[in-house]
């Protein structure tokens, strides 16, 4: 009972760190502190693998084993660099509910990636799953007739986008995990070269050392909170994976969504987007979760 305990605390810190990034949006002066979650997400993730870790440090220099740190690099890279900065970027446009809807193909993508990358053939039942997610979230983007707004097709593009390379760093990731089989050293190397790549991105665009201040000029409550909430999340979702199964967690995570809502409408009083719709898909995508992943 405890890990279902520790996968929904990470469903709800996952709910604030979406919140935490709509309202940071409006005092940002650079990046709405995408630089200092993937940097406390290196933080956390070290410490979890020094404490908790199964693969020690002297493996790490050993020849056979090279590769896989790549590969955990180019998982970070997809997961840090285009997957976050996608994930920040959509739930600006779209709002924290629709990007965190959005997040849900996550495990649809990672069907045909892990058949390209890890030969792994999804079961009529997976298949049976993905397809509910997918019509689920296909249902809530299908305008309607009552509600006029419109959702941004960019902030929509960046969503899937988002999900897409998160799909593809977890591929990658499980991969790797075959001969280094540790998560947080895994996780901990991927935002370590997520850090190096964007430091050295923003050096080559303004150069000086104005350069460096200027990733971590967003530390305001909402970015520090977005941050905290990010790494909080995947701590408990650690512990979790260590306590019960990843079945359980994948399926309650998927309560991110009404999290969200819930915490969007305590903290702003701002009412969801097509609130009955977002209710409906999102039970929908629960269920094609628990069926994907039984």
């Amino acid at each position: 009972m405890i890990g279902e305990i520790y996968a929904l605390l990470a469903a709800a810190a996952y709910g604030v760190a979406g919140v935490a990034i709509a309202k940071g949006k409006a005092g940002a002066r650079g990046d709405n502190g995408v630089f200092l979650s993937v940097l406390a997400t290196a933080v956390l993730s070290g410490v979890i693998w020094v404490l908790w870790g199964s693969v020690p440090v002297r493996t790490l220099v050993e020849t056979e084993n090279l590769g896989p740190i790549g590969v955990f690099v180019l998982a970070g890279l997809m997961s840090t660099v285009f997957g976050r900065m996608f994930m920040f970027r959509a739930t600006e446009q779209t709002g924290p509910v629709m990007a965190s809807l959005l997040r849900r193909l996550t495990p649809v993508f990672g069907l045909p990636l892990g058949y390209v990358v890890l030969s792994e053939l999804p079961d009529v039942a997976t298949l049976a799953g993905a397809s509910m997610v997918m019509a689920a979230v296909i249902f809530y983007l299908t305008p309607s007739k009552v509600d006029t707004r419109r959702i941004s097709r960019i902030g929509i593009a960046l969503g899937v986008g988002s999900a897409l390379a998160y799909a593809l760093a977890y591929t990658l990731r499980s991969a790797a995990l075959v001969t280094l089989p540790d998560a947080a050293l895994g996780t901990c190397i991927g935002a370590l070269a997520g850090v190096v790549w964007i430091a050295c991105g923003t050096a080559l665009r303004r150069g000086g050392r104005r350069s460096f201040q200027a990733l971590l000029i967003d530390r305001n409550r909402w970015h520090m909170l977005a941050a905290f909430a990010l790494s909080a999340g995947q701590f408990l979702q650690f512990l979790a994976l260590k306590s019960t199964s990843v079945v359980s967690v994948a399926t309650l995570g998927t309560l991110e969504v009404f999290f969200t809502a819930l915490i969007l409408r305590w903290a702003t009083g701002q009412r969801p987007v097509r609130l009955w719709r977002l209710v409906g898909a999102g039970g929908v995508a629960l269920a094609g979760t628990a069926i994907m992943l039984a």
